[in-house]
């Protein structure tokens, strides 16, 4: 029954608040690989993309999800190729270029480390530069780790990030936990017991969707955008998504 009431509210609150003028319209959002968040490879293109799915329904507009690699992202998104990418998390420099949607969800970053390294904790930016760091393209802590003066090798995807930890090529690898564990479970199943977290976290961020500061009518868009997603998210649209996505 409840789902059945899920739906229902979706359709109406669709009804009640999409403008005549908005029918037809189409916007366009890049995104990445990064399941359980976004992936070409899930049911809905993931959990945040479902969420995504359900908003612009209620906005009235129709969807189009590109997916690129994040540096691609956002360039797309300063150079109007795109309305918008996500999920993006907020820093000094982006805020120059972009506004950021509500809150869609959140990010949990730590350290992977592999076998038997001597690294049991994290301990702060200044413990760290002793070591070579690896890291993805694009990601929220480029500007931090340059800040602090550390010895980063980046890759151009997580997997391969993964694998430069696996070969010894870097000592540690920021991560999202989710999306690290995810992926070391797919690449190398019979080596997860080799892994292991640092604590704390080096991060909590929350998640965004981003549009260039730029974009004709980009500010109303986004005020369409938050308060359809306030939408999604006080209808339990949006805890049945995550619950169906995160068990997985």
């Amino acid at each position: 029954m409840k789902k059945i009431t899920t739906t229902m509210v979706l359709m109406l609150s669709l009804c009640l608040t999409a403008p005549a003028a908005g029918r037809g319209e189409e916007l366009v959002a890049a995104t990445g690989e990064w399941a359980p968040y976004v992936s070409q490879h899930l049911e809905n293109k993931g959990f945040i993309t479902q969420i995504l799915s359900d908003v612009f329904k209620v906005m009235g507009v129709e969807a189009r999800f590109v997916f690129y690699p994040w540096r691609r992202c956002y360039e797309s998104v300063l150079s109007h190729r795109v309305w918008a990418a996500f999920p993006y998390s907020p820093t000094e420099e982006r805020a120059k270029e972009v506004m950021f949607s509500d809150v869609i969800s959140y990010s949990v970053t730590k350290f992977f480390v592999y076998d038997e390294s001597e690294i049991d904790r994290y301990a702060g930016p200044a413990a760290l530069k002793p070591y070579t760091i690896g890291g993805v393209i694009g990601y929220f802590y480029e500007e931090d780790f340059k800040r602090h003066g550390l010895t980063v090798d980046y890759a151009a995807r997580e997997t391969a990030a993964i694998e430069k930890l696996v070969k010894g090529r870097t000592d540690l690898l920021a991560l999202n936990e989710l999306v690290g564990w995810r992926l070391i479970k797919q690449r190398f199943p019979e080596r997860m017991d080799r892994f292991r977290v640092l604590e704390p976290p080096y991060s909590k961020n929350d998640l965004h969707l981003i549009v260039s500061k730029t974009y004709p009518g980009g500010k109303e868009l986004l005020d369409r955008f938050n308060a359809a997603l306030r939408t999604v998210k006080d209808n339990y649209i949006y805890d049945g998504i995550l619950e169906r996505y995160l068990e997985k």
